[in-house]
């Protein structure tokens, strides 16, 4: 345990140091000249004021580690709680399904892919409301999908109420995240991440389409982009796009460069990969709902 550490486990010494030393600091100069020179009070100063200085800045440096480290913890616990709940919902999909009973029905799955992917987006854009303090009704969840064969994006769960284009339409328009997600950059390179801080700042820049929703909370917010796939070891067969955007408030309320980096990280890098392997389990079995469809479909035409 280095020396900050045993300092601010004594929890008298930070007080003296930030507030005692100082205000005594000025008294050296009351010494009598007889009993101490000035020069010798100039020494004393300057000596036990930079080291002053010195502790008060480590303690800030420790502080701002300490409060980094209880976020991130924070995040992490509330995420894993969420994943937990999420668990629990898909036994209470198998416990409630007819299999225990009654003979397979034609759908053998005891649940609609849509239905729990729709949770998983739900509960991860839980994790961002808490973590950010942005209210659940401020955050909008949406994620698409589509089959390789077909190339037909689907919604996987409900579009935004104030959106008048069809999503074929949309898709297409150069300012969405979802054309820049699908479609290679000008450079030829296709992105799985996008992340935008301010939505307004953005959209000047061509690189978002503001909404009538965001209209009405002033431009203000941020968006989240993350593609995703469902693959074998040949061959990619769903892929799909999952948009976490926030209206009247930003993931980080600030221009630091730094603090929206570590943002950031700490939601793609972080909290993001458990749900992800969850969704792209969730588009496999949208997959295999698709292939048991066509092939019921094939016997009953027999």
């Amino acid at each position: 345990m280095n020396i900050i550490s045993r300092i601010k486990k004594t929890h008298w010494l930070p007080f003296i140091i930030q507030t005692v030393i100082p205000f005594f600091i000025p008294f050296v100069f009351e010494i009598p000249d007889e009993l101490m020179a000035m020069s010798i009070k100039l020494i004393i100063i300057v000596i036990v004021a930079g080291l002053d200085l010195l502790f008060i800045y480590a303690i800030n440096i420790t502080e701002k580690e300490d409060e980094k480290i209880s976020f991130h913890n924070q995040a992490a616990r509330c995420a894993y709680s969420n994943i937990y709940q999420l668990n629990e919902i898909k036994r209470d999909y198998y416990i409630n399904s007819p299999f225990l009973e009654n003979d397979l029905p034609q759908n053998i799955f005891p649940y609609k892919a849509k239905d729990y992917i729709k949770q998983i987006s739900n509960s991860f854009s839980n994790v961002i409301a808490e973590i950010t303090q942005i209210e659940k009704e401020h955050i909008s969840v949406s994620f698409i999908y589509h089959f390789i064969d077909t190339n037909e994006w689907k919604w996987a769960t409900q579009k935004d109420g104030t959106m008048t284009l069809s999503l074929d339409t949309f898709i297409k328009k150069r300012n969405t995240l979802f054309y820049q997600l699908i479609n290679p950059d000008e450079f030829g390179r296709l992105k799985t991440v996008i992340f935008y801080n301010d939505k307004e700042k953005t959209a000047q820049e061509g690189n978002y389409y503001l909404s009538t929703r965001d209209n009405r909370h002033d431009n203000i917010g941020s968006i989240l982009g993350i593609k995703m796939a469902f693959s074998t070891n040949e061959k990619i067969l769903v892929e799909g796009i999952l948009t976490i955007s926030t209206y009247g408030r930003k993931f980080v309320n600030s221009s630091d460069e730094n603090k929206i980096k570590t943002f950031q990280k700490l939601l793609i890098d972080d909290l993001f990969p458990n749900y992800q392997r969850m969704l792209e389990t969730e588009m496999g079995v949208l997959y295999h709902e698709k292939k048991l469809e066509l092939t019921l479909n094939a016997l009953n035409k027999a």
